[in-house]
């Protein structure tokens, strides 16, 4: 099993519906920027979801415990967790160079990088409040390597 598939076994509550190849092209043209690949694929396959606040083992010492409670999805049940819908956090992002892709439960964000450069489809957790940016992953395989049983409240 991959470590996306056993992430989703182990720690989503709730799964979102599957978009169509449509739905995801629809999201890409108002975005103005293609997904990354890996996330794309991500998105068709499993659409985020709920997750029961596993722990987000810190790739290195400088990244803060936390917990993963929503990774964004489109046609999600609940707005705050629609894909692109929060484009706007950041000054210039049109056409989409930092993408929202989740939230955590000490309110910072999860993001994937649309723009053609070396961190194309890194994902990476945004502090909030702050400029702060970590690395979690190259792809979403290597962030749901990550996650863990246990509280970093």
């Amino acid at each position: 099993m991959s470590p996306t598939e056993t992430a989703y076994a182990a720690y989503c509550n709730k799964r979102f519906p599957l978009p169509t190849e449509q739905q995801v092209a629809t999201l890409e043209e108002r975005l103005g920027a293609a997904l990354p690949t890996d996330y794309r694929q991500f998105i068709l396959q499993y659409n985020g979801g709920f997750f029961s606040e596993p722990e987000i083992a810190s790739p290195d010492e400088d990244c803060p415990p936390d917990c993963l409670t929503d990774l964004w999805g489109i046609g999600a049940p609940a707005r705050h967790a629609e894909l692109g819908d929060d484009t706007d956090l950041f000054d210039d992002n049109f056409p989409t160079k930092l993408l929202p892709i989740g939230y955590t439960l000490s309110g910072n964000l999860l993001l994937t990088v649309t723009r053609k450069d070396e961190d194309h489809g890194c994902i990476f957790l945004k502090l909030k409040y702050s400029s702060d940016y970590f690395f979690l992953g190259a792809t979403m395989d290597e962030f749901f390597k990550l996650l863990r049983a246990g509280e970093a409240k």
